[in-house]
C-alpha cells in the first residue's frame, strides 16, 4: 500500500467526503457512488425504520444505490500509479454529487424503477437542507482538495474520474449495454490527445473488450444546449475539479461494467489492465504525466 501523507477528512459531523494523499502524485482519482444509503445518513426514516422510506432492502445493495466494484478496483489502482484519491462517503440516494442541485435526480424521488419515498416527500427547505448537508459540503471539499494537490504539484493533476455500470436496467430490460468499458470525457471541446491515446492503448491491448469512446455515456458543460436525445450528462465533480479549472485535457473518466468487477479477481484483473494502458500511454516520472510517443500499437512500457 503507498504510504500517505494524510488522511483528510471534511470538518462536518457527517464527513461526506474522504480523501487519500500520497507522498508524490500526478494523478487523482475520483469515486462517488461506493456506500450504500442508511438511515444515519439521511436522518430520514420510515415507521419502519426504513432508510429513505425504501420497502425493498435488497434495492439498497442494487446500482441505483451503489456503484459496486468500484471502490476495489480504484483502490487498487491507486496503489499501483501512487495516486490521491477523493471518494463520497454517502449514497446518491441520499444526494448525487454527480447532478446539479436544479436536476431532479440529484435528490431523485425514484430510481430505475423504485420509489424513494422520503426524497419524493420533500419540500424544497427540506430539499436544501438535505443538500446543504451532503453535497455541498463534498463538492466544496473536492474543490479544496484539488487546489491542495495542485498546489503541492506546481501543476494540475490529471483527473480520472471512475464509475461502474448495471449491463442492464430494470426500466429497460431489453436493452442492455454491449460496452464493457466506456472512456468519456466533454466532446464539445473536441478530440483531446489524452483521451485519444489512452482509449487508442487500452483497445489494442484489450481487444476482447467493447471500449466505448463517449458512449454509451458522456459529459457536457451545464450552459451547453444540446438537442433532443443527446444523453451527455452534466457532472458538478468534474466541472468543478476539471473543467472550472481549464484542465479538460488531463481529463477522462472511465465506466466499467459491474458484471466484469463483480468480485476480487475480476477487481484485480481490471486494475491491471488499466494500469497497463496508462503507463504505455504516459510516463509518469516528472511533476505532471507526458504523453508517450507511442512505438508501438500495443506498448505496454
Amino acid at each position: 500500500m503507498f504510504r500517505l501523507r494524510a488522511e483528510c477528512k471534511i470538518a462536518a459531523r457527517t464527513r461526506p467526503s474522504h480523501c487519500m494523499r500520497p507522498l508524490k502524485g500526478q494523478v487523482a482519482f475520483f469515486y462517488f457512488q461506493s456506500t450504500k444509503a442508511t438511515t444515519s445518513q439521511s436522518r430520514s426514516n420510515d415507521a419502519q425504520g426504513l432508510p429513505l422510506g425504501i420497502t425493498d432492502p435488497a434495492d439498497l445493495d442494487r446500482h441505483i444505490a451503489i456503484d459496486h466494484g468500484i471502490r476495489e478496483v480504484t483502490r487498487l489502482l491507486a496503489t499501483s500509479t501512487r495516486a490521491h484519491v477523493f471518494r463520497a462517503t454517502h449514497s446518491r440516494l441520499v444526494a448525487d454529487i454527480n447532478r446539479f442541485p436544479d436536476e431532479t435526480d440529484c435528490v431523485a424521488p425514484t430510481a430505475d424503477g423504485t420509489d424513494i419515498p422520503l426524497n419524493s416527500a420533500l419540500d424544497k427547505t427540506a430539499r436544501e437542507a438535505r443538500l446543504a448537508k451532503y453535497f455541498h459540503p463534498a463538492i466544496d471539499r473536492l474543490k479544496e482538495f484539488v487546489r491542495e494537490i495542485a498546489a503541492d504539484n506546481g501543476a494540475e493533476p490529471f483527473v480520472i474520474c471512475m464509475h461502474s455500470f448495471a449491463r442492464v436496467l430494470a426500466e429497460e430490460p431489453q436493452q442492455p449495454k454491449r460496452h464493457d468499458v466506456c472512456v468519456f470525457s466533454y466532446p464539445e471541446f473536441g478530440p483531446i490527445p489524452n483521451v485519444e491515446a489512452f482509449l487508442r492503448i487500452l483497445r489494442n491491448q484489450q481487444p476482447e473488450l467493447i471500449v466505448g469512446h463517449d458512449e454509451p455515456f458522456s459529459a457536457r458543460t451545464p450552459g451547453l444546449s444540446t438537442r433532443p436525445g443527446d444523453r451527455r450528462l452534466r457532472s458538478p465533480t468534474s466541472f468543478y475539479g476539471v473543467i472550472e479549472r481549464n484542465n479538460v485535457l488531463n481529463h477522462f473518466a472511465l465506466e466499467i461494467c459491474q458484471d466484469l468487477i463483480s468480485d476480487e479477481a475480476g477487481q484485480t484483473r481490471m486494475a491491471d489492465t488499466i494500469t497497463r494502458a496508462l503507463y504505455a500511454a504516459f510516463d509518469f516520472s516528472g511533476s505532471k504525466p507526458r504523453l508517450r510517443h507511442q512505438r508501438s500499437r500495443d506498448y505496454d512500457g
